[in-house]
């Protein structure tokens, strides 16, 4: 077996490197510095040379195109001026020279385009004739529309000249009517006296040249540098220029000129006709034009303003560095340098043999005897499939002899008959350094068929000259961890789908799992709730004490079993069953705790639902047996107090007999509290023998008014102020008008009843009636409220008891009674305190007829024998 390792050919490269190969390589790169050098230089001065004469040359030709496009504006307006003299256009006696003179303008202007006007003026500054261009169709302008010019300064130069004297304007940008013209005309004004046949000055002939095709011209002319060539003026504002803002600063009064931009190189280009310089900022060729000296007349106008312009080229400085010159030869330089390096790796590359064959040897010895020491698996394989070499650790495994294993077939031996073709894919795929990976599981087999899971980490093995001869594997026995993780993939499955709330707290108490059924009962996701503390649920129902008992419970490793009444994430509260307990790691301490929870809150309905049907049936028993009692005393006492009325009656009555004061005020006392006596005995027979209902449709407003009449004599008696009012357009209701006439009737006493004894302010009653509209039909709401004592909320309820009574006087079954003829028609009554110290008594009445499935059970219900009243419950 051979190997070769990266240290091992990191140790021969670096003892290469300090010897042959830095001489070698050193000797080489020194002869390609110098003769690289020396051609750098050579072309970087030709290249300087070059860039120089060729902006020599294109300045040149931007100067020689504004030259002959000067000299043919001169020589068509000489020409003009020379004719209209010859043949005396404008001679006083020639009435067709006008004419002529329109016919003439018309001819040049459309042969040439090149005029925007052509124009003569006489001696005072008025138009004789004016031809425009009018983008290509010449027309002569109307006498009326003829202008006077004297006020503008190329009429006035051009006056003064002599003859064949010229003027030449500034070159600017066309102004109308005081405006620039948009869009932009550049114009250039060029002038000259004409004369009689008689040599008399007559006036000035003036063409308006277009100046664009001065400027179009000098860009053509200098195409080949036109992105940093530049036409300026004798103030040096840019007419044409790179950057098209730039141009016509002067017509817009900006200061930015090439001078504000250059200064130093602007001083020396003012100063010279033309030149070349370079300083910190670039290389500058410029050349100045004058045009009255470009043109052929021999006179000169002395007087007029000078008019001069500059071409100026600029070539940034870095631009004119060796940068771009060296990076063009760099593809050269860089081949040679490879060449060398090359050639300087080949010398050196025998050494390098040399040095691995010799480590080889001592490489082979240390690999084997590390793989022997170590506790994982290891196994050399060739390209044959062959063992090579296996480790004890592998052999004890497995249970095979050394002498059975090396050289036989790995495949064949080891991997079973299923695996075969998959991991031969894998261990062909290494050898051919295609896609694979460095890390692979895989089943190996014992001696006696046993399969086991191991973790192989692969190593090529490779010889002197880098060439793949086999493959180290080695591998881990993950066979136990395997079937642990697969435990746990099945235990994580049964929590996830588990019917109960499964979640995993850390010792902090902070939440590090919650299976699905968590988010379905309590509407917080996972997300929500992970990292946060379960207290998040907590409804603030379950005391202290019995999260102090629990955490106490489940630290010290026990199980801990109670129940909860938690807040979901809508703040709907529910109960739980839980049994939380202590989850331990592998050294035994505490790391977490599981608590595996189960919603009882349906349960908890269904027992609090039986509780209370319980209750409900265990009073109606008692009330049943109460009003039974309550029947055979009001039936018992009922004929012995008429008998003690009648009589009582009778000796008031008896003729002949006078009674005294006081006995005339105890026979009164006597007959009222008989009358009281007979009061309880009716409200006994009343609850005790309800009827049945005899429903009707009643108006509410109407039903009202009949239980203040019932109630009129305590009103009066108490001095209360009553305050009724009906919402309009309220609805009929279906009921019995004598029971709710009667019901209402005992709220309004029992209202009377509570102001007796009220001190400082006048008692009253205020009954409103309102429509109520619910989920399923509409209701009508009654409120009798008064400004009484009020009643304690602990005794709100109480109060609709039979026999209980806050007053000395009573039964204490008016309101019981009213409780049942509001519940026989499906209502539902409570009192609740009102602001002003009172009780309100509200009623809630549905409004459509009371059906009669449910008024057939009530009755039965009342009627039914305490024996059997379970039963019909």
């Amino acid at each position: 077996m051979r190997v070769i390792s990266r240290d091992m050919i990191k140790s021969c490269l670096q003892l290469c490197t300090s010897r042959d190969f830095i001489v070698v390589f050193t000797i080489a790169f020194l002869f390609l510095v110098t003769t690289g050098a020396a051609h750098f230089y050579t072309m970087a001065k030709s290249e300087e040379v070059k860039r120089e004469s060729s902006e020599r040359l294109n300045i040149s030709l931007g100067q020689s195109s504004i030259v002959r496009e000067l000299n043919g504006i001169v020589s068509d307006l000489m020409y003009l001026a020379h004719n209209i003299e010859l043949q005396g256009l404008v001679d006083e006696s020639n009435p067709r020279g006008r004419t002529i003179l329109e016919i003439e303008f018309q001819i040049l202007s459309r042969q040439k385009a090149l005029y925007d006007q052509i124009r003569l003026l006489d001696k005072s500054g008025t138009e004789i004739v004016r031809v425009n261009y009018n983008d290509g169709n010449p027309h002569v302008v109307a006498s009326e529309k003829l202008q006077n010019k004297s006020r503008r300064y190329y009429f006035r130069q051009s006056w003064q000249l002599a003859k064949d004297e010229i003027y030449i304007s500034p070159l600017d940008l066309n102004v109308e009517q005081g405006r620039i013209q948009s869009p932009y005309k550049s114009m250039l004004r060029i002038g000259t006296p004409v004369y009689e046949s008689t040599g008399k000055k007559k006036g000035v002939l003036l063409l308006n040249y277009l100046g664009d095709r001065l400027i179009n011209n000098f860009r053509q002319a200098t195409s080949n540098i036109a992105d940093h060539v530049a036409l300026l003026d004798n103030d040096g504002y840019w007419l044409s220029s790179p950057d098209r803002k730039e141009e016509w600063g002067f017509m817009f009064d900006k200061k930015a000129t090439f001078g504000t931009a250059h200064p130093e190189a602007w001083k020396k280009i003012h100063a010279s006709e033309s030149g070349q310089f370079i300083n910190h900022q670039g290389m500058f060729t410029f050349t100045t034009i004058r045009p009255f000296q470009q043109e052929k007349t021999s006179n000169k106008n002395k007087n007029a303003r000078p008019v001069t312009w500059r071409t100026v080229s600029f070539i940034p400085s870095e631009q004119l560095s060796v940068g771009p010159l060296f990076r063009q030869h760099l593809p050269m330089y860089g081949t040679m340098f490879i060449l060398i390096l090359i050639g300087s790796v080949l010398v050196t590359r025998s050494r390098i043999k040399h040095h691995l064959a010799e480590s080889q040897i001592e490489f082979e010895k240390r690999f084997r005897d590390t793989l022997e020491n170590i506790d994982l698996l290891a196994v050399s394989i060739n390209t044959e499939n062959k063992i090579e070499f296996c480790n004890n650790a592998l052999l004890q495994l497995t249970d095979w002899q050394h002498k059975d294993v090396i050289g036989a077939d790995w495949f064949s031996l080891f991997i079973p008959q299923q695996q075969r073709t998959q991991n031969l894919e894998v261990f062909n795929n290494l050898l051919t350094s295609r896609n694979s990976p460095s890390q692979h599981e895989s089943t190996i087999q014992k001696h006696n068929g046993e399969k086991i899971q191991v973790v192989w980490n692969y190593s090529l093995i490779k010889n002197a000259d880098l060439q793949v001869i086999g493959v180290t594997c080695i591998g881990e026995d993950v066979t136990e961890a395997r079937e642990t993780e697969d435990m746990l993939r099945k235990l994580y499955s049964a929590a996830e789908q588990s019917p109960a709330t499964v979640m995993i707290v850390n010792i902090e108490g902070e939440i590090e799992y919650a299976n699905p059924k968590f988010t379905e009962l309590t509407g917080y996701s996972f997300d929500e709730i992970k990292g946060k503390n379960p207290r998040i649920l907590k409804s603030g129902e379950t005391s202290n004490d019995e999260y102090s008992d629990l955490w106490s419970t489940i630290s010290n490793g026990k199980e801990w079993r109670g129940v909860f009444h938690n807040k979901k994430k809508n703040g709907e509260l529910y109960w739980e069953s839980a049994r939380i307990s202590a989850i331990r790691d592998s050294n035994g301490n505490i790391s977490h705790y599981l608590a595996v929870k189960e919603d009882i809150t349906e349960r908890k309905r269904l027992e609090t639902e039986v509780d209370n049907r319980n209750r409900e049936i265990a009073n109606s028993k008692a009330l049943a047996a109460t009003g039974q009692m309550a029947s055979m005393i009001a039936h018992d006492l009922r004929n012995p107090l008429s008998s003690i009325k009648m009589g009582l009656q009778i000796l008031g009555k008896k003729p002949g007999h006078k009674w005294g004061d006081e006995e005339q005020e105890l026979r009164e006392i006597a007959l009222q509290q008989v009358g009281y006596m007979e009061e309880i005995l009716e409200d006994l027979l009343s609850y005790s023998r309800p009827e049945a209902l005899k429903p009707e449709w009643i108006s509410i407003d109407k039903l009202l008014n009949t239980a203040i009449i019932f109630a009129q004599k305590q009103i009066r008696d108490h001095g209360i102020e009553i305050r009724p009012w009906c919402e309009p357009g309220l609805p009929t209701l279906h009921g019995d008008s004598s029971k709710l006439r009667q019901a209402f009737g005992n709220m309004i006493i029992n209202a009377a009843q509570a102001t007796e004894s009220l001190v400082g302010e006048s008692p009253w009653i205020s009954i409103t009636a309102s429509l109520e509209l619910g989920n399923d039909r509409p209701k009508i709401r009654v409120e009798i409220c008064d400004n009484g004592h009020g009643i304690e909320p602990e005794k709100a309820q109480q109060i609709f008891e039979p026999f209980f009574t806050t007053r000395t006087k009573g039964t204490g079954l008016g309101l019981a009674i009213v409780k049942r003829i509001i519940t026989q028609h499906h209502g539902n009554v409570h009192l609740q305190p009102t602001n002003e110290g009172g009780t309100c008594a509200i009623v809630i009445l549905p409004t459509s007829p009371l059906e009669e499935s449910k008024a057939t059970a009530m009755e039965q219900v009342n009627s039914t024998e305490p024996d059997s009243i379970e039963s019909a419950l």
